[in-house]
């Protein structure tokens, strides 16, 4: 059984002094695959970097400024997000969007920046890891521009990931529509978190992803703790149970989704 970790932050200060068991465990627990998502131009090159000196798990990096980032995100930064995935390092452009919940940078802010580096990732023809919270009823708009102006669509890939998705079945629904998928974390298994099952289970299992968004989002049984991506199988076991099916076929399917999605061939991952 593969299993694919669709969004974390591996390159985070929180793994500096034992990453290396951390991705020996993630080996361990089945994980093929991790995404190490940027936030802003050091954590982009750093993903990077690390990308490039793991073998196991295979690591691919995104580059991409974070709405909580946006207001650091000056012209020649943007530049540096464009020229770092232009150069063929990274497999999306990521983590951006629009963050309404917190307001660290100013909503207008949010909005430039997240439509520049969408211009970017349709100049490039890559697909986007999108953050939302609170925020859903705006995201739809810039989504469908992309769409529109995305070389993706014509290939008939998918656009990208709503990662960590915090919505309803019915927001998720539409996005899907758009052609994106959604990709569910650990959270799913909280208590109140009932929409997150109802989302696993009412969504066609083509559009679904699993993550972590370690060092974030840990499983209900270690909350409070530092989440890594051994994690994933606990996010797959969740969405297993709620569409009534094997964690078998939930890793399965969700690591041909996000293989899909970022370009990696099933081949090379097999080798995990």
């Amino acid at each position: 059984m593969r299993l694919f970790d669709s969004h974390s932050h591996l390159q985070d200060e929180r793994f500096d002094e034992d990453r290396e068991s951390v991705l020996e465990r993630a080996a361990a627990a089945g994980v093929a695959t991790v995404v190490v998502c940027g936030e802003d131009v050091a954590s982009s090159e750093a993903a990077i970097a690390l990308a490039a000196g793991t073998d196991s798990p295979r690591l691919l990096a995104t580059a991409g400024f974070h709405p909580h980032e946006a207001s650091q995100a000056s012209e020649d930064a943007l530049d540096r997000i464009e020229e770092l995935a232009a150069d063929g390092d990274v497999a999306a452009i990521g983590e951006i969007g629009l963050d309404f919940y917190r307001d660290l940078s100013p909503r207008d802010v949010q909005r430039r920046v997240f439509d520049a580096q969408l211009a970017i990732a349709a100049q490039l023809g890559l697909p986007v890891s999108v953050h939302s919270r609170d925020a859903e009823e705006e995201l739809a708009p810039h989504l469908k521009r992309f769409a529109a102006e995305s070389a993706l669509t014509a290939q008939g890939r998918a656009l990208g990931v709503l990662h960590a998705f915090g919505g309803t079945l019915e927001q998720a629904r539409r996005y899907v529509d758009l052609g994106f998928l959604v990709s569910l974390t650990c959270s799913a298994g909280y208590p109140r978190n009932d929409e997150a099952r109802n989302v696993a289970a009412g969504l066609p299992l083509a559009s679904l992803l699993v993550e972590t968004d370690s060092p974030a989002l840990p499983p209900q049984s270690r909350r409070g703790t530092r989440n890594e991506p051994a994690n994933v199988r606990v996010t797959a076991e969740i969405v297993a149970e709620a569409r009534g099916m094997s964690i078998e076929a939930v890793a399965e399917a969700t690591t041909a989704n996000a293989e899909a999605l970022f370009g990696v061939a099933a081949a090379v991952e097999a080798r995990a």
